[in-house]
């Protein structure tokens, strides 16, 4: 990702954030995006150029237009290296495509070259669809967090 192009994937990455985080009953609806924001930014403390953090944009190799994007770190965890992938968004009228399929198996073959030993990423409960994909990476539940709403 290029800094011109951080801005643009930032918006959406905090709105996209926010509404999964309201979809999941996690945050009230009217302080997701001050939430997302400011979470987002924390991490990112230096945009597109903040050390450790990859932001990649993949592209169709016959048109080189935009169809996703992968937001990933790979760090020390508990004894291993782990990659931890913050977002993977794929364009709307790209999805079932195998893009997102794609981007990941980028992103784990990147993640091995850097000597992880396993990727890892959080999925909210509703998302049936990015579930079943990473489920059928070989993806496996590690944790599970778990809210009866009262």
């Amino acid at each position: 990702m290029t800094p011109d192009e951080y801005p643009a994937w930032e918006e959406i990455a905090v709105r996209s954030y926010a509404e999964s985080q309201v979809r999941a009953g996690n945050w009230a609806p009217e302080v997701a995006i001050e939430l997302s924001a400011k979470e987002l930014l924390g991490l990112l403390t230096e945009g597109v150029s903040t050390p450790g953090h990859n932001l990649w944009v993949a592209r169709d190799v016959e048109t080189a237009a935009r169809v996703g994007t992968l937001w990933m770190i790979v760090r020390s965890q508990g004894g291993y290296t782990e990659a931890y992938v913050y977002d993977l968004w794929v364009e709307s009228d790209q999805r079932g495509a195998g893009y997102g399929r794609a981007i990941m198996e980028a992103g784990a073959a990147v993640a091995k070259e850097r000597g992880a030993d396993a990727m890892a990423l959080n999925v909210h409960g509703y998302n049936h669809r990015a579930y079943s994909l990473y489920r059928s990476l070989g993806y496996q539940v590690a944790n599970s967090h778990m809210r009866l709403p009262l």
